[in-house]
This record gives C-alpha cells, sequence and structure tokens, in this order.
C-alpha cells in the first residue's frame, strides 16, 4: 500500500488512497480509506475524509480520533475550517488522563467547536466529569486552554459524588467561572446548595477545591438556609454564610449577621 504523503497549510497528510469527485460544481478531494492528519501539537484520524481546496474545508467522517500528548477526543464527524482555524464537532468526547495522579478528566458535549489560535473549546449541553467524583453539566460551556478557565452559562450543575453512585451534594447557578490553575470558582445568579441535610439558596457564591475535593463554600447578600434532620428544623436568613469541608464531607457552617430564622426542635 502506498501512502500519499504532502503538505497543506503546515499539515501533514497521510492517505492509502486519494480520488478526485465533482460534486454541486465543486471539484473535492476524497479519502475513501482513511485519512491521517499531523500537526506539531496534533494528529487527526478518520476513516473516510473529503478535502475542499475552493473553501479550504476538511470533512472527516467515520469514527473520527484526535491525538494530543496525553489526550484522546473521539467525534462522529468533525469539520476543519482552515481559514478560521476552527474545529466544528455535532458531538464530542474528549478523554484527558494524568498517568502520575492516576486522574481522569472526561469531557462530552453533544456540539463542540474548537478555536485552534485562541485555544478555546465551546460545548453546548456539556458534561465534564473529573474521575468519579465531581461532574459539570452546562448548556453551555467554555474552556481557554491558554489561561486555565473555564465558564458556564444559562443553566449549570456541579455534582459531587462520594463514590460512582452515590451524589454526596451538588450546586446549581446560572453562570459559573471556575480557575484551573487556582481551583477556585465563583457561581452567580439563582445559585442553589443542596446536601443530604440541608439547602441553600443566594445570588453569589465562591468555592475552593483541593485534590478535587470541595474545601469551601462561602455564600454572600442575603443567603437563606433550610435544615432538616428527623423532626428537627431550622431556618435562617443572613448575609454571608461559610460552609467547611473535610474530604467532601461537610464539618461546619457559620453565619454571619443573621436577620432572620426559625428554630424547630423535637420535644422529649
Amino acid at each position: 500500500m502506498i501512502w500519499l504523503i504532502f503538505f497543506i497549510f503546515n499539515f501533514q497528510l497521510k492517505a492509502p488512497t486519494t480520488e478526485f469527485v465533482n460534486r454541486d460544481g465543486k471539484r473535492l478531494t476524497v479519502f475513501p480509506s482513511g485519512i491521517e492528519i499531523y500537526e506539531e501539537k496534533m494528529k487527526v484520524m478518520a476513516n473516510y475524509g473529503e478535502f475542499d481546496p475552493q473553501e479550504k474545508i476538511f470533512l472527516f467522517k467515520d469514527s473520527v480520533r484526535f491525538f494530543l500528548t496525553k489526550d484522546t477526543g473521539y467525534t462522529s464527524m468533525a469539520i476543519y475550517k482552515l481559514k478560521e482555524k476552527k474545529w466544528e464537532m455535532p458531538a464530542f468526547n474528549f478523554l484527558i488522563i494524568y498517568p502520575q495522579a492516576q486522574e481522569r478528566l472526561t469531557i462530552k458535549s453533544e456540539k463542540a467547536t474548537y478555536d485552534w489560535e485562541k485555544e478555546i473549546l465551546f460545548l453546548e449541553k456539556g458534561e465534564i466529569k473529573l474521575k468519579n467524583k465531581l461532574k459539570l453539566l452546562g448548556e453551555k460551556i467554555v474552556i481557554d486552554n491558554k489561561k486555565n478557565f473555564l465558564y458556564s452559562y444559562l443553566t449549570t450543575k456541579v455534582m459531587n459524588y462520594l463514590n460512582e453512585e452515590k451524589l454526596n451534594n451538588f450546586l446549581t447557578c446560572e453562570t459559573l467561572f471556575y480557575d484551573f490553575k487556582n481551583d477556585t470558582g465563583v457561581a452567580k445568579s439563582k445559585v442553589n446548595y443542596t446536601n443530604t441535610l440541608s439547602q441553600v439558596f443566594g445570588d453569589w457564591a465562591t468555592f475552593v477545591l483541593e485534590k478535587e475535593e470541595i474545601k469551601e463554600v462561602i455564600f454572600r447578600n442575603k443567603v437563606l438556609l433550610s435544615w432538616k434532620r428527623e423532626a428537627e428544623k431550622m431556618e435562617l436568613a443572613c448575609e454571608k454564610l461559610n460552609f467547611f469541608f473535610d474530604k467532601n464531607d461537610l464539618k461546619m457552617a457559620v453565619g454571619e449577621n443573621i436577620f432572620a430564622g426559625k428554630i424547630y426542635l423535637k420535644r422529649k
């Protein structure tokens, strides 16, 4: 089998067979038996490929795989626009492995776009899962690889698991910002934190992670807390509420400037 090797726009391309077809008034280069593209940072493989020299667009279909240094991505179809240096994928799955820490980060979405120059990944109805502890769901998610920053908006849900099946707590909000480098984040607008005993509502909250585990959550600006255990119940409103965790387990909550509250105790 003879492999064709040539360079297009800083890409090295390999294909066992190449055909030229006319479709809709355009002359396309078709790679019916598979295609591989190599770039300095990434390799892309697919069982079928096309290239439109007029529009300068690559089409990859049938088991498309992306290989970075330690990361692997999968999709059924991908389009690469050379002029814009952008990837478009109708569905996307990405696996990132950190061998030293034995960690796995998976990214899934119904639709994805990647800006090659800016190194920004756009996800629609995305899901990000770290090992089996943390899962983030978002209608719209933006990941900036250069700035190590994540932005999720419209509807966001962060779920924290004790194990693969048992949900420990979760946080929902309309907008979420997360700094990968410092393991800190901010949740804004209709923030709701829920665990097995309590539920907290607020408009603004910050959180700190440590080794993929929640360490601290702080609510500010008119915080409402509802706590219940069997027949005992507590409700309070305050300006600031601080939660402290140990290995994802809530250990203590501290409220400041409490301006309303009710406590219901079980009679002995």
